[in-house]
C-alpha cells in the first residue's frame, strides 16, 4: 500500500473541498446569522462565526474557536523546542509565525473585534511570505542571501496589509484571495519540491499536510455554510467545526514545515531522519546541525 493510500486520500479531499467552495463562492456564508447573545465585548469585526457567543462566559464571544486556537501556538512553541539550533533561521521564523497567528486567532474569536481580527488575519498574510520564501530558497547553496526575493515578497505583503486594512471591512473576500493564493502557491511549489527531493517517498509530509489542512478547510467550509442545518440529529451550531480547522490547519502547516525542512536537508546531503508518528508531533533530526543563516 506504501505511498497510494495516503496519496488517494490527499486527492479525495482536495476533490471534496472544490464543490463546497464553489458554493461558498456563488451562495455566500451562513455564518453565525441570528445569534444575538451580548457579552463583555462590542462585536466590531466583519465575521461573526457559526458557535454560538458567550455560551460559556460572559468574557469570551466563541469559547471553542478560542481554545482551539491555543493548539497553533503550541504547534509553533513545538517546533522552535525540536528544531533550535539545527535549522536556519528562515524555518525557526516559520514556527514564530504559529504563535502570532494563534495568539491572534484567540483574540479574535474572544472579542469578534476589528482590530483582533486582523490580528489573526495580517500575520497569516504575512507568514505565507516566510512560506514562499522557504520554497524560492531551498535549492540555494547554504549561507546564500536572497535580498532580492525578501525585497519583493515584503511589497507585496506590504500592499495586500493595506488593502486588507482599508478595503475589507465589509466582509473577508478580500483577505481569502490574498490568503488564498498564497496557499496555492505553496501546495504547487511544495509539490515541486516533493518530485524532486522525496522521489522515493521517504516521507509523506506532503500527503500528511494537505491531508490535514484541506480537512479541516472542509470542515471550515461546512461551518460557514451550513450553519443554521440539522445534519443526522446534529445542530452544525453546536459542532465546533471551526475548531477543528484550527487543529487541521495547524498540524497541516505545521506538517508542510518539517517537509520543507526535510527537501532543504536533502538538498544539502545532510543525514535526517523524521522522528514521530503522529502529525503535529513530528520532528526532523539531523546529524550535522545547520548554521543559523536566513
Amino acid at each position: 500500500m506504501g505511498i497510494a493510500l495516503p496519496r488517494l486520500l490527499t486527492y479525495a479531499i482536495l476533490i471534496l473541498a472544490v464543490p463546497l467552495l464553489i458554493l461558498l463562492a456563488t451562495r455566500g456564508p451562513t455564518d453565525g446569522n441570528g445569534d444575538a447573545a451580548v457579552g463583555r465585548w462590542v462585536q466590531t469585526a466583519n465575521t461573526d462565526w457559526c458557535e454560538r457567543n458567550y455560551a460559556v462566559t460572559p468574557y469570551v464571544a466563541e469559547f471553542g474557536n478560542s481554545l482551539s486556537s491555543l493548539s497553533i501556538i503550541m504547534n509553533g512553541v513545538y517546533g522552535i523546542y525540536w528544531h533550535w539550533g539545527s535549522v536556519e533561521t528562515r524555518y525557526m521564523i516559520c514556527f514564530v509565525c504559529f504563535i502570532f497567528v494563534g495568539a491572534g486567532s484567540c483574540l479574535f474569536h474572544g472579542t469578534l473585534m476589528r482590530e483582533w481580527q486582523l490580528a489573526d488575519e495580517l500575520p497569516m498574510v504575512w507568514s505565507n511570505g516566510v512560506f514562499v520564501y522557504c520554497i524560492l530558497t531551498a535549492e540555494d547553496k547554504e549561507g546564500k542571501k536572497r535580498p532580492e526575493y525578501a525585497a519583493l515578497i515584503s511589497i507585496i505583503t506590504v500592499i495586500m496589509t493595506f488593502a486588507i486594512i482599508f478595503f475589507d471591512t465589509e466582509d473577508q473576500m478580500l483577505f481569502l484571495l490574498c490568503y488564498g493564493g498564497g496557499v496555492v502557491y505553496i501546495l504547487f511549489g511544495s509539490r515541486s519540491l516533493d518530485t524532486k527531493f522525496n522521489s522515493t517517498n521517504e516521507v509523506i509530509l506532503l500527503e500528511t499536510s494537505i491531508l490535514s489542512y484541506v480537512g479541516g478547510f472542509c470542515f471550515w467550509l461546512v461551518d460557514r455554510l451550513f450553519c443554521n442545518e440539522i445534519i443526522a440529529g446534529l445542530h452544525i451550531r453546536s459542532m465546533h467545526l471551526h475548531s477543528f480547522w484550527h487543529l487541521g490547519a495547524g498540524i497541516g502547516t505545521f506538517s508542510m514545515v518539517l517537509f520543507w525542512i526535510w527537501c532543504r536537508n536533502a538538498y544539502l546531503k545532510r543525514t535526517q531522519i523524521l522522528l514521530g508518528s503522529i502529525p503535529g508531533m513530528q520532528f526532523v533530526s539531523v546529524e550535522n546541525g545547520a548554521s543559523k543563516l536566513v
